[in-house]
């Protein structure tokens, strides 16, 4: 690199007192670099005419070359200035499905504005701990209500939610303040299809009351499960900040679980790390806001 830059520099300043005064070297240590590179090639870069350094047929080919590799180091120079900086690169995010995506374009907008250059790769593949999405590097920040205790991961906590029962306005549970465990036992539930975690209703509020469904339907979004309760198929049981937007329209009502409801907190899981871009924090903040307003 030094070579390339010396005749780059020599090239364009056109004598050796001009281009060490450029390169803050003395002359002899530029005639030294300037013979080492043309015992490298075994040819001539330069001719001197009086004083003035030309370069020779050789000496243009470096130099060609010198442009492309020199010009292609200052522009990842920048790149990792604007990434380690947070002002570019993709933030890839881990999301588990029983968040769903109503509330990204509201984020997105907002994140785009502040940090325009950086891209957001959104992850859906994974349903609960996201702990070994994060170790192994392949995400910058995972969402959940699952926090699970693992070394080297941090839980943010953005915001508490309620998890509620969703069923059709004309549902028999739609005019009932709340509903129990026992309640499950005659219906249709419908729930995602995954298999069941500490976080699942079945396997807390109805396992503890031992408590079946009469019949379990799973789908893969939490769209698909809204569409089957409007269509007046069996009752979900959906945290009520994702399901939120589905409740506007009066189709759909939410129901309390319990006398005192059952409630969520969600969580931004980021790697312990001093070093995280401000993008991460900027992207945090953002959910955090939408999820309390």
């Amino acid at each position: 690199m030094r070579h390339l830059r010396l005749v780059r520099t020599l090239a364009s300043e056109g004598t050796l007192t001009a281009a060490g005064q450029r390169l803050y070297l003395s002359q002899s240590a530029l005639s030294h670099q300037l013979k080492e590179i043309e015992e490298e090639f075994g040819v001539k870069l330069f001719r001197r005419i009086k004083r003035r350094m030309l370069l020779t047929p050789a000496g243009q080919r470096v130099l060609d070359g010198a442009e492309v590799v020199l010009n292609e180091i200052d522009r990842v120079r920048d790149d990792i200035t604007r990434l380690s900086s947070g002002e570019s690169g993709t933030l890839r995010i881990a999301a588990c499905r029983s968040i769903g995506f109503s509330w990204l374009p509201t984020v997105l907008n907002s994140f785009k504005n502040a940090f325009p250059g950086v891209e957001i790769s959104i992850d859906s593949s994974w349903d609960h701990d996201p702990a070994n999405r994060l170790m192994s590097g392949a995400v910058d920040i995972a969402i959940t209500n699952a926090k699970e205790e693992r070394s080297g991961i941090v839980y943010l906590r953005l915001f508490d939610d309620e998890l509620v029962a969703v069923v059709r306005f004309d549902h028999e549970w739609a005019t009932k303040n709340h509903v129990t465990a026992r309640h499950f036992a005659e219906v249709d539930l419908v729930t995602l299809d995954f298999p069941m975690n500490g976080h699942d209703i079945r396997n807390t509020m109805l396992a503890r009351a031992g408590v079946t469904p009469r019949s379990v339907i799973t789908l893969p979004t939490i769209e698909a499960i809204v569409d089957m309760v409007k269509g007046g198929v069996g009752v979900a049981a959906l945290n009520s900040w994702p399901a939120r937007p589905f409740l506007n329209g009066g189709t759909l009502k939410a129901v309390r679980l319990g006398r005192n409801g059952v409630e969520r907190t969600w969580y931004a899981a980021v790697t312990e790390n001093d070093h995280n871009p401000p993008s991460i924090a900027g992207f945090i903040g953002l959910l955090a806001h939408h999820g309390k307003s």
